[in-house]
């Protein structure tokens, strides 16, 4: 099964069970596998994406050397947060809306190629990321 609801939207919330996305995204190319609940703090996330999308060893692990090792990813992609609703939760509170900035950034230099980034909640906790989206400006 193909992930449908992909469009060219950067932030796309996902309602469901992990295993339900997993299946959905079998067979698709060009998808890094990011664990929310490895990223609750801003090192945590820096680490989580270095590792899963294979940044070279000198990625500095700040906001600057997110930007610019998504912006260098040869054709885009699209990154799934499992747990989304773990997401930068112990760190200090502008960090979302910070990251938020830094994808978008991203995905202007990466263009025309796409940058999506898919954040799944359980049916349970899909209000607390529903909210903290909200709170930076994302509906």
């Amino acid at each position: 099964m193909a992930l449908p609801f992909l469009g060219s939207a950067l932030i796309q919330p996902w309602r469901g069970t992990a295993g339900e996305l997993v299946a959905a995204a079998a067979g698709q190319s060009t998808l890094w596998w990011l664990r929310g609940s490895r990223m609750r703090t801003r090192q945590g996330l820096m680490d989580e994406w270095a590792a899963a999308a294979q940044f070279p060893p000198h990625f500095g692990g700040t906001w600057d050397a997110l930007r610019d090792a998504l912006a260098d990813l040869p054709e885009g992609g699209t990154f799934l947060v499992l747990d989304a609703d773990q997401l930068l939760q112990e760190a200090s509170p502008d960090s979302l809306g910070t990251l938020l900035a830094v994808l978008r950034d991203a995905k202007a230099d990466l263009a025309p190629f796409p940058l999506r980034v898919v954040f799944q909640a359980d049916p349970e906790h899909y209000d607390t990321l529903a909210a903290g989206l909200r709170a930076i400006g994302l509906d």
